[in-house]
């Protein structure tokens, strides 16, 4: 099966007519749900609770949930008032209603998606097969399902959460529910656990009709984590998920004996490469072909295998093999932007969260290789049991929604591969974020200097600033400058995530300086102060571009919510990394000396770095479709062997 043409043909004719606005008639159905909410506003919970289960039996008796959603969402939405006291924008029933006809909704942020969400996943829970929310992280994963519980419960639904923390039981409790929240990781893994322990997935009634019925799961079913068919999902922060996520495959490892030897090797080729150079021993092909040996770097490896430090049983092919990987590393792996070390162990950031990932681990050696140049202990190499890809995770679901802040851009892909239209739902109130222009300067240092002094200005103003970095690292070096100008402020990053929240909710107060990588507490609200909003509101700094200008538009998106003031600018230098990442070194390296030596206005430069991202993200873009080329060949090839896709024979 394909999966592009699959997906597309699967939403064929479900969808609206193709256009990114909003149809005229879903107005009307707005007007529809204001007036049935404003009559069961005097009904009792008892009464309520009947009515939402009238819509059950219809929806059994085979009725439309389209026809039945100005019904049901005004019932949820009188329960959100009730029981949250909270009562949807029209803006927030439009993106839900673009939601549940299978498209991704663009809500700038601050608009309220989660609640948008829940009016989408109560509807689609009606006929009781398992709804799926996939959201950024952990945190809110269990966040908004606590917040939302009540709502859920007032109407008879269960709700259940999906973390890397759960155990095996509570997530077969998670996905028995008719509301499920989790991450695309989590789903995506329980997912492959299940293939290794049943490649050949059996579904199963739902548990409210097994109870009504009498019917009763079978033994292979009940070991599994999820024997249900996959429904329906809902995509939080989709571009993150569907875009920028989709080059990195799902994988879960099993121990391979085979490579047991490895630690040992890792750690002498971590000493060994520090006698080769560049060009004379080794030839860099770049991140994605890695290194290669010269002849003369081979000789230096022989030489040194003759070492008595040397392991014994070490052969010189697989002391080249090791030696390039560990080259691969030390170039282009970097301890606080790739990864970080916690509690004695090399834990993975993902490069568009800024966030740790949970459990993953780099294949083929590099994982070790990193741990063998951090002086850690040197983790069991696994082999690939099994994998999928985003793609072909949410592929299996019947119907896919999504909605994010930040689509547009990535309008045609969302078309080409997921087919699924991004439809633009207006503010709830006019938009008041000044974007300032952006600033250049010659070097790094010029650029952070300017930095905190443009921060220290609105500080003595008292407005708050949020200033946006790449990495970790950088956050740390910003921290470092900001302390020595005697400014207070908190810092963000990966090995603090758990204070993310607190920290984000206090972003928008009088006078607050906040640090934050690029995870910038995406779906966290920054509310502002009671006298913040008359000094001018939040003001963003973004010091350097990201890989994708989404996430740009993520972190500028924080300042002005909800029609608040605030404003927003880009910091620039001609040393920044996303110049060598787009143009090249060789490009980038003449840019700035021609810069240096003309005395050009440094303004003019703006456009290579916005050309250069560019450049990045077409490059992601191919290798995504790459990748799902290479996952249909794939597929076809071990069909016609007979063996299941996402499963590796051994």
């Amino acid at each position: 099966m394909n999966i592009i043409s699959s997906l597309t043909d699967r939403f064929r004719g479900m969808l609206p007519s193709g256009g990114t606005e909003v149809p005229a008639r879903w107005w009307a159905l707005v007007e529809q749900i204001q007036s049935l909410q404003a009559e069961y506003a005097s009904r009792s919970e008892t009464e309520l609770f009947d009515v939402w289960n009238s819509l059950r039996y219809r929806v059994q008796s085979d009725e439309s949930l389209t026809d039945l959603l100005p019904e049901a969402f005004a019932i949820i939405s009188e329960q959100m008032q009730r029981h949250l006291g909270m009562t949807p924008y029209p803006v927030q029933y439009l993106g839900a209603i673009a939601m549940h006809e299978g498209a991704i909704a663009e809500m700038q942020t601050g608009e309220g998606k989660t609640l948008t969400a829940a009016l989408t996943l109560c509807l689609n829970a009606l006929p009781e097969q398992g709804m799926h929310i996939a959201t950024a992280n952990d945190y809110l994963a269990e966040r908004d399902a606590r917040w939302l519980s009540p709502v859920y419960h007032s109407l008879g639904m269960t709700v259940g959460t999906v973390t890397a923390a759960s155990s095996m039981s509570e997530r077969r409790a998670a996905y028995e529910c008719d509301i499920t929240y989790g991450t695309a990781r989590e789903f995506g893994f329980d997912y492959l656990r299940d293939l290794l322990n049943s490649p050949e997935l059996k579904t199963s009634t739902n548990p409210r009709r097994q109870q009504l019925f009498g019917q009763e799961q079978t033994g292979e079913d009940q070991g599994l984590l999820n024997p249900r068919s996959p429904y329906m999902v809902l995509i939080d922060e989709a571009d993150s998920i569907l875009i920028d996520e989709a080059r990195t495959p799902l994988i879960i490892g099993q121990a391979d004996a085979l490579e047991a030897s490895l630690s040992e090797v890792c750690q002498w080729s971590a000493t060994a490469v520090a006698r080769l150079a560049e060009s004379e021993h080794y030839l860099d092909h770049g991140p994605q072909k890695g290194m290669e040996l010269t002849e003369a770097g081979r000789r230096v490896i022989r030489e040194l295998l003759l070492q008595p430090e040397a392991p014994q049983s070490l052969d010189p092919g697989t002391a080249y093999l090791s030696s390039e990987r560990a080259l691969k590393v030390q170039s282009y792996f970097q301890n606080g932007r790739d990864y970080v070390v916690r509690e004695g162990k090399v834990a993975i950031v993902d490069e568009f969260t800024g966030r740790i990932s949970e459990g993953r681990m780099w294949q083929n050696g590099i994982h070790q290789a990193i741990e063998a140049r951090e002086g850690v202990e040197i983790t069991s190499p696994t082999r690939v049991g099994a994998q999928t890809t985003v793609q072909e995770l949410f592929a299996r679901y019947t119907r896919m929604a999504g909605m994010t802040g930040t689509a547009a851009s990535a309008r045609s892909e969302f078309k080409k591969v997921f087919g699924t239209p991004v439809i633009t739902i207006p503010t709830n109130r006019p938009g008041r974020r000044e974007q300032l222009p952006e600033r250049v300067f010659l070097t790094a240092e010029e650029k952070w200097t300017a930095i905190v002094k443009e921060t220290a200005a609105l500080h003595a103003q008292g407005r708050p600033v949020l200033i946006g970095t790449r990495s970790v690292n950088l956050s740390k070096q910003l921290s470092e400058r900001l302390a020595a100008a005697g400014l207070e402020h908190e810092v963000l990053h990966a090995l603090n995530h758990e204070n993310e929240a607190t920290i984000i909710e206090r972003a928008g107060q009088s006078g607050k300086i906040t640090v934050a990588t690029n995870m910038a507490g995406r779906g966290t609200d920054i509310l502002l102060g009671d006298d913040v909003v008359a000094q001018g509101g939040l003001h963003v700094i973004c010091a350097e571009l990201h890989e994708s200008s989404r996430i740009d538009r993520q972190l500028t998106g924080r300042a002005a919510r909800q029609g608040d003031p605030g404003s927003a600018r880009v910091f620039l230098s001609l040393e920044d990394e996303i110049l060598t990442s787009g143009l090249g070194a060789e490009q980038a390296a003449a840019l700035r000396a021609d810069y240096q030596r003309s005395g050009r206005n440094l303004q003019s430069a703006v456009r290579y770095f916005y050309q250069a991202q560019q450049r990045v993200e077409k490059r992601h873009e191919r290798q995504r479709v790459e990748l799902v080329n290479r996952i249909n060949a794939r597929r076809q090839m071990l069909q016609q062997m007979g063996q299941h896709a996402n499963l590796n024979a051994h």
